[in-house]
């Protein structure tokens, strides 16, 4: 299952990557929520499995995504101060054990990832992951039944819910100014939707993926 949702991670990373040449300035791109949607299902599993009562839900941020653009390959060697780097091809080849990783530490609650400034290596696609900027420790974790360790916020999914500023919003979030952009016209829309038609196929076969 987890070589599955890997899979789907990697196409619906490549459909967000569409989309957003499409509109860049558009937060809340359909693939980029349901990329993270993913890895949050697999966080969940692993707090499931290891008893892990304080696992976060995680939202994408477009600030650590375009922190990445800038990122040299020494900034790249080593974590921020609120962050951890690490490639994009651990979300799908994963380690043995799952909490060894940065992607499964429980108090993680934002990821960016994107291209960086400069490839070095097999670093073509990267990503960065916050608040927290070291491996797990075991003073991290909180044991128990998923949910219940929540020091705030809703923990009835079983994930810890909050994330970090710069997430993926919800169409209801939008604010007044958006409908400047809206008001640009069809044309827009048109060429948007014959753009987005292969990452939304994309879409498609990643949930396929995840469902079987």
């Amino acid at each position: 299952m987890s070589n599955s949702i890997g899979i789907a991670l990697l196409l619906l990373f490549a459909s967000a990557q569409s989309v957003a040449g499409v509109k860049r300035n558009s937060p809340d791109v359909l693939s980029n929520r349901d990329l993270v949607n993913s890895l949050n299902k697999q966080r969940l599993i692993v707090a499931r499995q290891d008893q892990i009562a304080n696992m976060h839900d995680v939202t994408y941020d477009d600030t650590l995504e375009n922190k990445l653009k800038k990122m040299t390959c020494d900034d790249l060697a080593s974590p921020g101060s609120d962050y951890v780097v690490f490639n994009y091809l651990d979300l799908i080849f994963q380690d043995s054990d799952p909490m060894k990783t940065p992607q499964y530490h429980p108090l993680q609650t934002k990821i960016g990832c994107g291209p960086p400034a400069a490839v070095c290596g097999d670093q073509h696609i990267m990503c960065l992951m916050g608040p927290k900027n070291s491996p797990v420790k075991e003073s991290d974790i909180k044991h128990g039944s998923p949910g219940t360790g929540c020091s705030g916020g809703d923990g009835s999914s079983g994930l810890c819910m909050g994330g970090g500023g710069g997430a993926v919003k919800n169409q209801s979030d939008k604010k007044s100014g958006d409908s400047d952009v809206e008001s640009k016209g069809s044309k827009d829309g048109e060429e948007a939707a014959s753009s987005a038609a292969m990452p939304m196929a994309l879409l498609s076969l990643a949930l396929g993926i995840i469902m079987a």
